[in-house]
Order: structure tokens, then sequence, then C-alpha cells
């Protein structure tokens, strides 16, 4: 049985200025703006960057079996609330042939698939989740999507539906054993909410899955999810653009049905002189009966370059998402302009010892007219849509 946990907390600035202020509608997504956007000035903060405090555990069973178990909790070490098995909590059985497990709030094979590669520790104002797995829209990282959260009804809350960088809930999942530099994983959402025999007609699922290959310097995966009845795309086009949260939910139909599906493919190489490059390109796409909009998808790619000098590490990473492309249940020409962004982040980073790293980082999000990307962890607070968000964070990051 094993302790474990991470503390990683810094202090910093944030704001979110320069929204796009007018009475015209931007594209057939976004709706005007409004003359008086929300912004958010420049102020200090302190950020909790996915803290956790975990407890794991495994007994033999005989012939290579055994159980295993794991219990991790969020610590809210900026003064928000902490969770009790909020973040990746399972049981299951490990063998030769693999490991499955039961569980919820488990990270998802395809939020697995790049992100132990991320040189800003996949968390914080610099992590590369600003531009992957989020199609902009105000999304970030949260635990949402399974057979337990279906389209969001929880004004405010809704359109995490659609961010591909979550936890699945109600989960099975099986992770193979390495073969040559090979493995495989696989997890299912189990469809909790399928409705009864009346009303509306959905049956919400996921289905998760990543390969990879890691062999000396080399690292290269591929990611798919698929999410059934979630309805990704209606919780996107609640967006209030005004302010960037979330507008009124919506209401099916009783035909009603969606298929979000998301592609990723991570490359990454690893030098003698230990510098590490990673590149990523990203496909989500989103589709559905309900609304005006019929169909919503866009790539993205983010790239990032890390040097190591001993003790010290220096990283810079940029990332693209595109307008994307739309069509209309209607038919006709779907708009997409100014739903683009760039991503920026710079960092140095000092490891004390093996627990202990001291690290600065700066991060700027480019949002175009119409675009609404944010922080993929710890995100600034929302405001009106094309408003760019940037801070610094001078941090602690203690694992034990």
């Amino acid at each position: 049985m094993t302790l474990y946990g991470t503390l990683n907390v810094d202090a910093g600035t944030v704001s979110r200025t320069g929204a796009t202020a007018g009475t015209a509608v931007l594209n057939s997504m976004v709706r005007a703006p409004g003359a008086t956007p929300v912004l958010l000035p420049n102020r200090g903060t302190l950020r909790s960057n996915s803290s956790n405090f975990g407890l794991r555990g495994s007994r033999k069973l005989g012939n290579g079996w055994s159980a295993v178990f794991q219990i991790e909790s969020a610590l809210g070490m900026d003064g928000n609330a902490s969770t009790l098995g909020g973040r990746d909590t399972f049981v299951g059985l490990a063998s030769p042939f693999g490991t499955l497990l039961y569980g919820g709030n488990i990270d998802s094979p395809y939020k697995r698939g790049v992100q132990e590669r991320d040189p800003f520790f996949a968390t914080g104002v610099a992590t590369q989740k600003g531009i992957l797995g989020s199609p902009g829209f105000n999304v970030t990282s949260v635990n949402a999507v399974s057979g337990a959260t279906v389209g969001g009804n929880a004004a405010g809350a809704q359109q995490q539906n659609a961010g591909f960088d979550a936890r699945l809930n109600n989960l099975l999942i099986y992770r193979s054993p390495v073969l040559e530099g090979f493995s495989a994983e696989v997890g299912y959402g189990l469809n909790e909410q399928k409705s009864t025999s009346t009303g509306v007609q959905i049956n919400p699922n996921v289905w998760s899955l990543q390969g990879r290959y890691v062999m000396g310097p080399l690292f290269a995966t591929y990611s798919f999810e698929r999410r059934r009845d979630v309805f990704g795309l209606n919780s996107l086009t609640t967006l209030n653009p005004g302010t960037g949260v979330t507008g009124a939910a919506f209401t099916l139909t009783a035909d009603a049905s969606s298929v979000d599906t998301g592609n990723k493919l991570g490359i990454g190489y690893r030098s003698v002189f230990d510098t590490e490059v990673l590149l990523v390109l990203e496909n989500l796409k989103y589709t559905t009966n309900q609304g005006s909009v019929a169909s919503y998808d866009r790539n993205a790619a983010v790239v990032s370059v890390a040097q190591n000098f001993g003790k010290h590490r220096l990283a810079v990473s940029y990332g693209k998402a595109a307008d994307g492309q739309c069509s209309l249940a209607a038919g006709g020409e779907c708009s997409t302009a100014g739903l683009g962004a760039q991503h920026v982040a710079l960092g140095y980073v000092y490891t004390v010892d093996p627990n202990t790293s001291l690290y600065l980082f700066a991060s700027k999000i480019s949002n175009e007219a119409a675009a609404a990307y944010n922080y993929g962890v710890s995100g600034a607070p929302a405001a009106g849509v094309g408003a760019d968000p940037s801070a610094v964070a001078l941090g602690v990051r203690y694992r034990f």
C-alpha cells in the first residue's frame, strides 16, 4: 500500500482583455458579442494546479494475478473545495494479460495519450491543454462525460461536455501489458442514462482508446474517442458571447441524437543532447440533429521543445487551433470565421531534488474575434469572445 500525492501551487497574475465589441453576428455559431463585453483586468491569483493526495495498493492472488485499487482526491491548496475520490479512483484485477479496472473519474485513454510528455506538468496556465482537447468556447479540463452526464443541464457548466481532456465516469477500462514497446488502452463509459421507453430516446455512452509505442528516445501515440448522445455541439452553441459563459440550457426533441469524436496523434523524441521535442495533431468533430448547426470540426497542432541542463530545464510550446468548418441543418453556407486561436508558453524549471521543483511560467492565448479558448487547467475567469488570457506563474511542485 502506498501513499502518494502532488502539491503544485503557484502565485502570479492573470488577465483576459481585448474582447470583441459590436452588434453584428460574428458567424453561424457565435451571436453578436454586445457593445460592452465583460473583461478581466490584471490581478494576482494563487492556483492549486491539480494538487492531489492518493492511496493505492495491491494484493497478490497467485499465478501472476493481483487485486488492485486506487483512491485519489483533489486538494484545494488555493482555498477551493477538496474532494474525496474525485480523481482517478478504481478497483480491479491485474494479470500477465493486462489490467481490468472498474471506477469513476478516471483519466480517459484519450486524455492520457500525450499528457505525460507535456513540458509544463500537464497543468496550470502553461499546459498544452489550452488548445489540446478543447474546441474553444471557454471549455477547460474537467471531470465530465460518460454515461452519467448528458449534454449538461447546469448553466455555466454544460459546455464542458464538449471537452476531450476529461475523466470518464462509470467506466470499464482495459490496459494491456507492454510488448516490444507497444501497449494499448480501451475504456467504455457505461450508458447509465439510456432513456426509458417514453419521451426522448437517447443512449449516452463513450468509447475511448489509445495505442502507443515507446522505445529508446522515440515516443508515438494515437488516441481516439467517440461519444454518443452527449450533445457537445449543442452545448457550444449556447455560449453567451458577451460574457464568455454558458447561456440557457438546451432542450432535446424525441428523435435526438449526436456523435462527437476526437482523433489525436503524438510523436516525441529525446536526443542525446537531452532535448525533448513533441508534436501533436488533433481533430475534434461534433454532429447533432438538434438545433440549426448540424456539425462542427476543427484541427489543431501543438509543438514543444524542452532543453535540459542538469537540474535546469527551459521549455517553449506553440499551439494553433484553426477556425474549423461547420454545416447547417437547413443547408446553405455555414461560417466559422474568427474561431481560431494561438497559444504560446515559456517556462523555466529548477529541480531542487527528485521530489521538489521550482518553476516560472509565462503564457498567452491570442483568440480571434469569435473565439474563447482558455487555459486548460486553472482557466482564467470568463470574458467576452476575442478576449486574450495572459498569465505569469511562480510556483513550487512537491511530489511524494
